[in-house]
Parts: C-alpha cells; structure tokens; sequence
C-alpha cells in the first residue's frame, strides 16, 4: 500500500476540506521565536472545529468512503484526537461511527467524541491493545475498521498542511519540526514539502517513553516498543505501521526524542509566550527545537502546534508546577 500522496491528491483533499475547515494561521511568533533563538513560525493546527489537525484526514477519508456506497458503518481506535476527528466528519456525511479509547484516555478527548454523536466504547490498555480488540471482531461486510497512519486519504489531508505552509510562507524554511505519533501528520506534511521545497529539513520530535517510530527511522525497518507511557496521548504509540515507516524514510531527514519533562516544560512555555495551552504532543515541536536549540542559529524554522485538548488535571498540573 502507497501512503505518499501526490500533488493531485493533496490538491483534492484541500477542496473537500476547504468546504468545512478554514485555513489554519501559519504566524511569526516573537515570543517563540526569543525562546527558541532563531526566527521561528507556528502552524496553528488546533484552530479547528475538533481543536486538533486531526479534521483533515478525517474528512478527506468519509468523503472518499460516502461516495463509493460501500461502507455502512466505521469503526476506529484512538487516544483522542483522531477518534473526535472521525466523529466530527461522520456525523458531517451522516455516516455511523463506533470509537474505541483506551482505559486512562484523556478525559477532554473522550467528552469531544462524545459531542459528535460517536458510539464510544474504552476497550484496552493502550492504543494499540484497542486495535488489537477491534481486529479479533467478528464485524460485518460493510463495517470498516480504520487504522489511522495505516490509510492513504488521511495521510492525503495531512498534506494539506505542507501545501498550505508553502502558500504561507514565501520565503524557504530551513526546518519544519513536526510531531510524531503514527507518522500520519509527518508523511503527509514531509510529502508536500520535500516536492516543493526539498531543501527544507523535516524532523520528527517523539517521547522517550514512546520511541518506536525513532527505532524504526534508526533501523530503517518498523520496531515496535513494549509499552508507550508518555502522558501525551496524541505520540503515545508503541507499533509501528510498516507502510508508514516506509513513508517517514522517504521524507523525513531525522527523529529526535525529548522527554516527557521537557514536553511539559513547553506546553508551559506555549502557555505563556501566547497565552494558548496545547497539548503534549502539540509541545513536541518546540520541545524538538530547544533540544537543538545550538544548532539553529539564523535559520527560520516552523513548529506544527498539532493540537489543544487538554483536561482539566494536566491543565492544573502545568499552571502550577510550570507556568510559574
């Protein structure tokens, strides 16, 4: 299976998104660009209808799957963010939706799902024992089971964020730091960006406690880990999906990994520098920058801020313990 989109699919996943989503704020930060030391821009990803980039793939999928009459119903496992995203499009196109969480979800998540009309169930441990459950489901024909960083047309929406960031930005950006979960975000934006702007460095930022898609950039093969205990549930990923690691090699120049304190640490700095607090994995790309914080200098770089659901004991946590 071929995840890496074309020009032609990123172009017509744009018009379907265009139809509900607005273009998200690609801004120079002052106060980022202090913190980091070089020129920095931020990718607003969490103005959208589901606070997360997550709409993109998800309306470009059940557009594609409304039309071809084939699929009564879907079913997906998430952590958060892509399971409210798929709520939101479904109930968009009319189309039933059953979304399993693990135990311990993000509570703000779950609440979002909820909102969109979801059937919800919180099956298993962790992301990937929820897909574990669905796949032993005895479903019917026209139930679909959808593995998000495993298909085509997300990683097409994704891309819309690469071509997007090109019409934003006319002057060549050195690197553009990305978080990194499943690789759905990061194939999809790499796509775009190594065809337009080759030159431009993509770097992939994950949880030392999650780090199974840097062992598979490392190895240049998918390595799974045995567990994924980062708190940011958006990178908390611990198999790897082959057809996407194929993809994070064709367009990724590194991975790098930062810890779950310095994940913190930046969703207090975010908090402060512009009085928005995103989520852990929408901290990752500054937590990647001030990670190579030396080596940056005088280059203009981009941070994808991925997402902003956050629930009420993490958002205490970082107001309290950080922010000060």
């Amino acid at each position: 299976m071929q995840l890496r989109p074309s020009i032609e699919q990123t172009l017509s996943s744009e018009n379907i998104i265009s139809l509900y989503l607005s273009q998200t704020p690609l801004k120079f930060e002052n106060s980022i660009s202090a913190i980091v030391g070089t020129d920095t821009y931020v990718k607003h990803e969490y103005k959208s209808p589901v606070n997360s980039f997550k709409a993109r793939g998800a309306l470009t999928l059940v557009h594609h799957l409304k039309n071809s009459g084939k699929v009564k119903k879907v079913i997906t496992a998430s952590t958060g963010n892509h399971g409210s995203a798929m709520a939101y499009a479904c109930k968009k196109f009319d189309m039933p939706i059953t979304v399993v969480v693990p135990e311990g979800a993000d509570r703000s998540k779950v609440d979002l799902i909820k909102t969109f009309g979801a059937d919800l169930q919180i099956l298993g441990q962790d992301l990937d024992e929820s897909k574990d459950i669905i796949q032993k489901m005895d479903l019917p024909d026209d139930y679909l089971f959808i593995e998000d960083g495993a298909v085509a047309e997300i990683v097409a929406g994704t891309s819309t964020i690469g071509y997007e960031i090109i019409k934003q930005q006319r002057e060549v950006l050195d690197i553009v730091f990305v978080p990194l979960g499943n690789g759905s975000l990061i194939g999809g934006i790499g796509s775009v960006l190594k065809h337009e702007s080759p030159g431009t460095r993509i770097i992939g930022v994950q949880s030392d406690l999650a780090p199974c898609m840097s062992y598979s950039f490392q190895q240049k093969a998918s390595v799974n880990t045995e567990s994924c205990d980062t708190f940011a549930g958006g990178i908390a990923v611990r198999v790897a999906i082959p057809e996407a690691v194929d993809l994070m090699l064709e367009v990724v120049d590194d991975v790098i990994l930062v810890s779950d304190e310095e994940l913190k640490e930046s969703m207090a700095l975010f908090l402060k520098a512009i009085d928005v607090l995103v989520e852990g994995a929408g901290a990752a790309a500054l937590a990647g920058a001030l990670k190579m914080k030396k080596e940056l200098n005088n280059k203009s770089v981009c941070l994808i801020a991925s997402g902003s659901n956050v629930d009420k004991d993490l958002r205490q946590d970082i107001i309290t313990n950080y922010a000060n």
